[in-house]
């Protein structure tokens, strides 16, 4: 069985790539040891002048150590160092006086500080290149060994434990760097599309909640020995070349969590991704940039075995930088694929087109044709239910045993409800159970309560308290003046137009079948404008958990109970698309727009991280 060197290299010590009962990407046949047929040069002749490209990547610098990482939220999964750089990946596009930029990071998420951050920057030291939030979209990899801290909002604070302001700028100025240097190597070149599904018995990625997927009445159900097939199994690649022939780079959209590394981990990591966009950029040569984001990840895990002494459901190996970079050889040999056959499609029309706006997702009337017809339904304030302090089988939390104890609450609580009391707060009571339905609330973040309390600074704490714990208690003293929500709520939408494609980004994690839906509403909302693909990717451009679908959210498994906005979440995110295509169809952005709240310095600094006091010798 043969391998190719880049591949040898970048493979785990004590590991050759391809091991393991599963048929090996990497034979003789392998399309990475047919370099010149999958890397043909389109002729140079057929490049148009149009259209510029330019591609970078930047290294994120992370210096801070002892901070929490962004992901598994367990105290002890802190920054010790880092076993594999972090990166920012640029791709900027100027055809006909509009420039659009792309940027994937290694990273759980985008924030809100990032995105207003990195737009900010743009404005004052690069004022030519005409980019703002409208036409710069930020996506994240998931990766869960990655640093944390760079949120405004607390409740994504409390493990780390607090806001780190030089985690955040590094992040900004990387970006920043990125489509700095992307833009300086504009030059003429093409822009192409290709798919490619991975074959049924490629283990690269499962549902880990088919009992919420299996609810929904148009997905063709399935067991847990076929949990693989419960997830979209398609990638989906834009291919850049250049007028002289030479693949510049690629964006590759597959969903599947960056969780191969656990929280026992202590190094920053760039997880199956990054090893897919090493493993690609390590083939095709230093100048080529691979980026690979998500696409409807929610519900999807590369986790799918438990090894012997091992906690928690792992990946192909016990070892879970092996498992790490086996996912990502996975990838990244699918990607090789379909960029051989992206050479082979004709270029994309050189249209590009934005559209962006902040919506308050607490609020968000849905349009009744989302609801099969039914009117009145909206979503309200952000909320977090009991299964999402349960965790999942890849990842900790309260023991996953004593799920069963979500049912008994809510029992009690329906029984609670019979009691008597005045009309006002029985249609309060409505009006809530018509929005987070089943979920059974442990968290409040849009209405700053936890287990119905409000008053956090009133809870007796010892003296020696935890600095997690104080977090928790600091979250409604620094801004009573002005009270924000421990998560946002007034999040951005985006939709990319590149010739027939259209990119629909969101700040939360979508399902599988959530993403499908969005897909097949915004293909036939787009139809009259010649898109024909649409892809959904979330972590986009901020943060604030799940959207499932309604009858998922019914489960209340983790992804439903991590829905902040209640049942009717996706259903108002199409309502926004649909409004948000008529803004692009029309050319005149919503004038009427609601900006995020501002942090002011006295809010950061009172939830700032404080590096723990030193060991005694």
């Amino acid at each position: 069985m043969s391998t190719c060197f880049p591949f040898t290299a970048l493979a785990p010590r004590g590991r050759r790539p391809g091991s393991g009962p599963f048929p090996c990407p990497w034979s003789a046949e392998c399309l990475f040891h047919r370099r010149t047929d999958w890397q043909r040069k389109p002729d140079p002749g057929k490049i148009g002048r149009s259209m510029e490209i330019g591609a970078a990547k930047v290294e994120i610098p992370i210096a801070e150590r002892g901070i929490g990482m962004m992901g598994w939220v367990v105290p002890e999964n802190v920054v010790e160092g880092s076993q594999t750089p972090l990166s920012a990946r640029a791709f900027v596009l100027r055809a006909n006086g509009r420039t659009l930029a792309l940027v994937c990071c290694e990273l759980a998420f985008i924030s809100i500080a990032v995105k207003e951050g990195v737009t900010a920057r743009l404005r004052e030291e690069h004022p030519g290149f005409g980019l703002d939030r409208s036409n710069v979209m930020l996506m994240a990899t998931h990766t869960h060994s990655g640093p944390g801290g760079f949120t405004h909002y607390p409740i994504y604070n409390i493990t780390i434990p607090g806001f780190v302001p030089s985690v955040c700028d590094a992040i900004v100025d990387a970006i920043v760097r990125a489509i700095g240097t992307a833009h300086e190597d504009l030059a003429p070149g093409e822009m192409r599309f290709a798919t490619g599904e991975f074959a049924p018995d490629v283990p690269v990625a499962f549902n880990r909640s088919i009992a919420s997927y299996n609810r929904n009445p148009d997905v063709e159900k399935v067991d847990w020995g076929s949990r693989h097939l419960a997830i979209d199994r398609c990638m989906r690649m834009l291919r850049f070349d250049r007028s002289d022939g030479r693949c510049l780079g690629a964006l590759n959209f597959f969903g599947v969590h960056g969780t191969s590394v656990h929280s026992d981990n202590r190094l920053c990591h760039f997880d199956n991704k990054g090893y897919a966009a090493s493993l690609l950029e390590a083939e095709q040569g230093e100048r080529f940039v691979g980026a690979f984001a998500q696409g409807s990840a929610g519900d999807v895990t590369p986790n799918f075995k438990t090894p012997p002494g091992r906690k928690w459901v792992r990946g192909m190996h016990s070892d879970d930088d092996a498992s790490a970079h086996f996912n990502g050889e996975l990838q990244a040999s699918k990607a090789a694929e379909i960029l051989r056959t992206a050479a082979e499609n004709p270029a994309l029309s050189e249209r590009l087109a934005a559209a962006h706006r902040y919506a308050d997702l607490s609020d968000v009337e849905v349009d009744p044709a989302y609801v099969n017809g039914e009117a009145g339904r909206r979503t309200g304030p952000a909320e977090l239910g009991m299964a999402m302090f349960f965790g999942t089988e890849e990842g900790p939390g309260l023991p996953r045993r004593l799920v069963f104890l979500q049912g008994a609450v809510a029992g009690l609580r329906t029984a609670w409800r019979l009691l008597p009391r005045s009309r006002a707060v029985a249609r309060r009571l409505r009006q809530r159970d018509d929005i987070q339905g089943e979920k059974v609330t442990w968290m409040e973040a849009g209405r700053r309560r936890f287990l119905g309390f409000a008053n956090l600074r009133k809870l007796p704490l010892p003296r020696n308290a935890s600095a997690m714990l104080r977090l928790v208690q600091k979250l409604d003293l620094s801004d009573v003046a002005e009270p924000k929500p421990w998560s946002p709520e007034i999040l951005p939408i985006q939709l990319f137009v590149l010739g027939p494609i259209a990119l629909a980004a969101l700040p939360q994690e979508l399902t599988t079948t959530s993403g499908r839906r969005i897909r097949r509403a915004l293909k036939a909302e787009l139809a009259d404008l010649g898109v024909t693909e649409v892809v959904a990717l979330g972590y986009a451009n901020a943060y604030a958990g799940y959207v499932t679908t309604p009858e998922e959210y019914a489960e209340q498994d983790y992804e439903g109970a991590s829905t902040h906005f209640g049942k009717w979440t996706l259903p108002a995110y199409l309502t926004l698309f649909k409004e948000l295509v008529a803004e692009l169809r029309s050319g005149a952005p919503n004038s009427d727009e609601t900006l995020p709240p501002q942090f002011s310095a006295a809010d950061l600094a009172d939830r700032s991280y404080s590096p723990p006091a030193p060991r005694p010798a």
